[in-house]
């Protein structure tokens, strides 16, 4: 989607409140997992899009979903772009909120998927070895993905790195098809 004044404007809006209170980290998760969810789980993001579902009752979901599980600066934007039916926006402005938070924290931000769960200090080496390599401060978010059979992809910028049991397996087959 091609740059929109309106998505950025949230996200540094966002991303100013998330600053004055010292959560732009984990205003950062919620979000990375909101759009995880939203991919996984499209009627939601449909429901959230329905202008025949009354604004009251959108909130009252949205409070019973996240109110908890995500930071309340997140919950508030989310209730606030339902409310004046952007939803259909969340996808954008999540992208936009996770480039101008890295940039701001001088961060880039990367994904790592694995077979199992990941400890945090293997994160942590993973993470320093890729800041290392980079020559920028990598904050890795995890996420755990069964059909890889083992190892792990990382995705860090437009690079990727597939080292998955799955992908070597499927490597293999091509040169034995040759």
């Amino acid at each position: 989607m091609p740059h929109d004044p309106l998505n950025s404007a949230y996200a540094r809006a966002l991303l100013e409140l998330a600053q004055a209170e010292n959560a732009v980290d984990r205003a950062a998760e919620d979000l990375f997992r909101l759009g995880e969810l939203l991919k996984a789980n499209p009627t939601l993001l449909q429901f959230l899009k329905d202008a025949n579902i009354a604004k009251e009752g959108k909130r009252q979901a949205l409070a019973d979903l996240f109110q908890d599980r995500v930071h309340p600066l997140v919950l508030d934007m989310l209730i606030t772009i339902s409310d004046l039916d952007r939803a259909g926006r969340l996808a954008a402005i999540i992208g936009e909120f996770t480039a101008q938070a890295s940039a701001a924290r001088q961060k880039v931000s990367g994904e790592i998927v694995s077979a199992v769960p990941l400890d945090p200090a293997t994160l942590q080496r993973l993470a320093a070895e890729l800041s290392r390599v980079t020559g920028k401060n990598v904050d890795l978010l995890p996420r755990v993905d069964p059909s890889l059979l083992g190892g792990a992809i990382i995705q860090v910028g437009e690079q990727i790195i597939d080292g998955s049991l799955r992908h070597k397996l499927e490597q293999m087959k091509l040169k034995l098809l040759q």
